[in-house]
């Protein structure tokens, strides 16, 4: 008598996600790279303070005595400015790509550790950034998430051993630096009086002192998420051979 066929082996109600179609990757590197870059944002904003700083006081003294300040000192004020606006953008801008690639591939991550848990996050990872108004919100959502998701197992304890709190400042560090620095840009660009310019800089001051305390806590953020991510594999039988 022929010995029945096998059905399906029964899976463990123990075991852990079966990871399909998808694998870990590495965001070491990513990070390592963009901790170096956040450096650099921090001395561009800190130039860019100094050069808003600059302009405030050149602004205050032409309104209390227009005639102690000549054509030469208001175009050195002006150029400082105009430089230190350029230089930090385009520091922001580098750092915004290479944070969006190390995005994409935590997010990709969290989702193998926490499948289904937030489809949507998964879908707009990299495109959030460029929906309107949505691009304060989403990300935000997005890395929340993330960083839940990426928490290490173990007691239940890990909400007291991980908490939000770094996402949330600096998330709400960086969003408060985005919009100041757009009203400032927007007074700077309409103004028509030293008082009126000398507002539009003491916006973009204060939203540039922002941005290094969001580029001071990012590469915490980063460095952290990364870590977390790097202790979940370990831990996790179903991604063992994919390890990070």
């Amino acid at each position: 008598m022929s010995a029945a066929p096998a059905g399906p082996p029964v899976p463990s109600p123990d075991a852990g996600p079966v990871v399909t179609g998808r694998r870990l990757r590495s965001a070491v590197g990513l990070a390592i790279a963009l901790t170096v870059l956040f450096v650099l944002s921090i001395g561009c904003s800190a130039y860019a303070v100094y050069a808003d700083w600059t302009t405030h006081a050149v602004m205050g003294r032409l309104l209390s005595d227009p005639g102690a300040i000549g054509d030469a000192e208001l175009g050195d004020s002006e150029s400082l400015f105009l430089l230190a606006s350029s230089v930090q953008t385009r520091a922001l801008i580098l750092a915004c790509v290479v944070f969006i690639v190390w995005f994409h591939v935590v997010r990709t991550n969290a989702a193998v550790f926490a499948q289904g848990a937030d489809q949507l996050a998964s879908r707009v990872a990299v495109g959030a950034r460029s929906v309107p108004l949505a691009n304060l919100w989403l990300p935000y959502r997005i890395a929340a998430t993330t960083w839940v998701s990426s928490r290490p197992l173990g007691a239940d304890d890990g909400s007291r051993r991980f908490p939000s709190t770094l996402v949330n400042v600096w998330w709400g560090a960086f969003a408060a630096a985005r919009v100041l620095g757009w009203c400032g840009g927007m007074a700077y660009s309409l103004a028509q009086s030293p008082g009126a310019v000398r507002y539009a800089v003491t916006t973009m001051l204060v939203g540039d002192v922002l941005d290094i305390v969001a580029a001071v806590l990012a590469p915490l953020f980063v460095l952290r998420l990364t870590a977390m991510q790097r202790a979940r594999s370990a831990q996790s039988p179903a991604v063992a051979a994919v390890r990070l």
